[in-house]
């Protein structure tokens, strides 16, 4: 049985782009140490840059 988790990736605003994606890589460094796999990555249309990941694990 898989658990699935959805988690913001750049909480909160940062100023350029760069810095957003800096935040999801370390973010996704995170929950991969703690032995959650990556299996997709999600830019909702919110017009605010919001990054998703949607993240699994086995049970």
């Amino acid at each position: 049985m898989k658990e699935y988790k959805l988690v913001y990736l750049n909480k909160g605003l940062k100023i350029s782009r760069e810095k957003d994606l800096e935040q999801a890589q370390e973010m996704i460094n995170e929950y991969v140490a703690e032995g959650w796999e990556l299996q997709q990555i999600v830019s909702p249309s919110d017009m605010i840059g919001a990054l998703l990941g949607l993240f699994y694990k086995e049970k």
